[in-house]
């Protein structure tokens, strides 16, 4: 039956008579091929209730939202506020039909079916700061934004970025699984006052802007969206710093942004901006960071004829990696090379800014000296170190240089830092002492200089006590000391300069079983074996002594 008049349902696919019967029910009859339409027919009181249902139409979010809702979760029962009615319904299915029975609850049934959606917005609020607090990548954070609001909010959304230099970032979700992203000029978006506003922190509440208002960012939006309906737009923004404006759209189908959507695009504004600030500042502080561990990590090491050299360095994890500890190996005009060795106390942020300003001063003195002075160079140190403010540092500073008969003379001077080891051909350990004062302790300190020779396959061993009070062990607590690292120095007899330096650090880590450390730096200088030296083999003790200069290690 086809009511003129409006007043009556629409039937096709029932006799005249039974459509008649179906119009004087008071619950709401609405029959399709499927739960999403096309729809059949429907009585009076569907059309009382759904005004904008039509005969071979779907069952869509703008004609009927509270079905097609339903439809999409697979629900055969439903409640849900629509249009200021409290609506129930259920779903059947009779020969071979679906059908849809919806009634209008009363004033406690409506109160419930409010209860219900106001929990399911409370969901998916929920839902928004789990996701969105699970990661501070900023890039992840933005997509999981643009698919959150689908297809809660929206059919399709987009992000746009902080507006920096001339262009700025978008990322888009949908329709349906598109992904994409691209850039867009900020010209183009002056050209959109309402989402500039919402990009500048200006437009605090949710807005709605017609298609025309749009047009300027035809390049962001998808094709089969923002040139017919309405699109919602959001600051994004933490502590009144924006973070962003979200774009949200609808498609033709679907009912157009109303008040309750745009309170809930509000509440979900305020958990979004928050977490995309949060991994905006994060990423800011990493990049940082990461610039700062560059530029104080260690230069590669030089080659150098008759010379070998082996380095490791292991920054405190807890001090995000940023040592202060330091080291550099540069060529000599004279042959071989200078180096300088040194610990700066404390770790962390504070202390890498000291051994910056050490390594920078110490390599600028290189550069504007006529000759080795190195007793000179850690006094103007020691004066650079003072003014620093609290902090204190050892230093090594020396040379070695290859000789004809294939030794390596080696000149050091100290200031007070650790006294450098010396494994001997023969397997045994040697301490090489060179007293000194720390840096930045005393006005007018006193520094230690000696000399040494490394006979072809000899090493020296400069490294930072974070090797030798490593903390581990069986109790976690017992340091690691100097006794094991001269017996683990005595095992790499025979050892590469480079496989010298990673066997000590990966005995010190072993030690230490992921505990937390001290920063660990080792730097490891070897006259090369003569080439008929014939394969050592590990010594059974490490005792013995030296020549002047050196003393027995413990």
């Amino acid at each position: 039956m086809t009511d003129d008049s409006g007043d009556g349902g629409t039937w096709g696919c029932v006799p005249a008579h039974l459509g008649e019967l179906l119009d004087l029910v008071d619950e709401a009859v609405v029959i399709c091929d499927r739960a999403d339409g096309p729809v059949r027919g429907f009585n009076r009181a569907a059309a009382h209730l759904f005004p904008r249902l039509r005969p071979g139409g779907p069952v869509s979010m703008s004609a009927a939202a509270p079905l097609a809702r339903a439809a999409a979760r697979r629900e055969e029962r439903f409640s849900a506020a629509y249009e200021g009615r409290g609506l129930s319904g259920r779903l059947h299915t009779a020969g071979g039909l679906t059908v849809w029975l919806v009634h209008q609850v009363g004033s406690a049934q409506e109160a419930e079916a409010a209860l219900a959606h106001e929990r399911e917005k409370s969901a998916f609020l929920e839902e928004t700061t789990r996701r969105l607090g699970a990661s501070l990548h900023h890039g992840r954070t933005v997509r999981a934004l643009v698919e959150i609001v689908i297809p809660k909010l929206a059919d399709a959304s987009v992000v746009v970025l902080p507006v920096s230099g001339r262009r700025t970032h978008w990322h888009r979700a949908g329709p349906g699984d598109a992904r994409c992203s691209g850039e867009v000029a900020v010209e183009t978006l002056k050209r959109v006052p309402k989402v500039e506003d919402a990009l500048y922190g200006l437009q605090p509440r949710p807005t709605v802007v017609r298609p025309q208002e749009m047009a300027a960012l035809d390049e962001v939006m998808p094709g089969e969206f923002g040139r017919g309906e309405d699109a919602l737009v959001v600051q994004l923004a933490a502590g009144g710093v924006p973070a962003g404006a979200l774009i949200m759209l609808r498609g033709p189908e679907r009912a157009r942004f109303d008040d309750s959507d745009i309170e809930l695009a509000h509440r979900f504004a305020v958990r979004a901006g928050l977490a995309l600030a949060t991994a905006a500042l994060y990423s800011q502080q990493a990049h940082t960071i990461a610039v700062l561990q560059a530029s104080m990590a260690p230069e590669p090491l030089p080659s150098a004829d008759g010379l070998r050299l082996g380095a490791a360095y292991r920054p405190a994890a807890e001090a995000l990696r940023i040592s202060g500890d330091f080291y550099h190996v540069a060529p000599s005009a004279a042959g071989g090379v200078t180096f300088f060795f040194g610990d700066v106390s404390g770790k962390g942020a504070e202390a890498a800014v000291v051994a910056g300003q050490v390594r920078q001063s110490m390599r600028t003195l290189a550069m504007v000296r006529t000759g080795p002075e190195p007793l000179r160079d850690l006094r103007l140190l020691n004066d650079l170190v003072m003014s620093a403010g609290h902090r204190f540092t050892t230093l090594v500073t020396g040379s070695a240089r290859p000789c004809d008969d294939g030794s390596v003379k080696v000149e050091i001077a100290s200031g007070g830092h650790l006294s450098p080891l010396v494994l001997r051909d023969d397997g045994k350990v040697a301490e090489i002492v060179c007293e000194g004062m720390l840096l930045g302790a005393v006005p007018d300190p006193s520094f230690g200089r000696t000399e040494c020779r490394l006979e072809p396959g000899e090493l020296m061993l400069l490294y930072s006590d974070g090797v030798t009070e490593a903390r581990g062990g069986a109790s976690g607590r017992e340091i690691y000391g100097d006794e094991r690292l001269v017996d683990a120095l005595a095992s790499c007899v025979g050892m590469q300069a480079p496989s010298v330096a990673e066997r000590l650090e990966l005995l010190t880590t072993e030690w230490l079983a992921g505990r937390p450390h001290d920063d660990i730096s080792i730097l490891t200088l070897q006259a090369p074996p003569r080439r008929d030296a014939p394969p050592h083999r590990p010594p059974e003790s490490s005792g013995g002594s030296g020549p002047a200069g050196e003393s027995e290690a413990p």
